[in-house]
């Protein structure tokens, strides 16, 4: 997307300004990547702001800035399996123990309890991180088909194709985890 690839080369070139918009743009699709895999709340900001961060310290090796989503979702799933596999031993086997905020979660049908939100959670970590992303821009973000597409570099119906298919999956694993 030319916004994005203008603002990286503005914050690859010093400007905090427009790094800051990079951040306030993609937080909610960051957040939701890093939540996936370790929950909602102090975790999931944790990550978050590691992300950023990390992003800010390797910013200069990104050769493509127009991949930015790409390139920031593949930082944030990375650090959400990191935290993950540093707190397995502290976990409990379920993540339906896991403390959410049910009104965070965007999902292709309304979540309404923890349960739910905990199987939904798990539910999308059984998605590829493209999927992943593409739910989380459409739901999460609320972003239009054409509007991912042009972010990750992909055509309209790759993406619409993507969208369909994880939602069909996410429901199907949804039914099978409820029986």
């Amino acid at each position: 997307m030319a916004e994005d690839r203008r603002l990286v080369l503005l914050a690859q070139g010093g400007d905090r300004v427009a790094f800051g918009a990079l951040v306030q743009k993609y937080t909610g699709v960051v957040r939701a990547l890093v939540a996936a895999r370790v929950g909602w709340g102090a975790d999931a900001d944790d990550g978050t702001q590691d992300v950023f961060l990390l992003a800010l310290r390797r910013l200069s090796s990104l050769t493509e800035p127009e991949r930015f989503a790409g390139w920031i979702a593949r930082i944030a799933t990375n650090r959400g399996l990191e935290m993950l596999r540093r707190a397995a031993p502290r976990r409990t086997a379920s993540l339906d123990a896991i403390p959410v905020e049910p009104a965070a979660v965007a999902a292709p049908d309304r979540v309404e309890t923890e349960d739910e939100v905990g199987r939904m959670l798990a539910a999308i970590t059984t998605l590829d991180e493209t999927t992943q992303l593409i739910v989380a821009l459409r739901y999460r973000q609320e972003l239009p088909v054409k509007e991912i597409a042009v972010r990750l570099g992909l055509q309209p119906p790759a993406v619409s194709m993507r969208l369909t298919r994880g939602l069909r999956r996410l429901r199907e694993h949804l039914t099978e985890s409820s029986s």
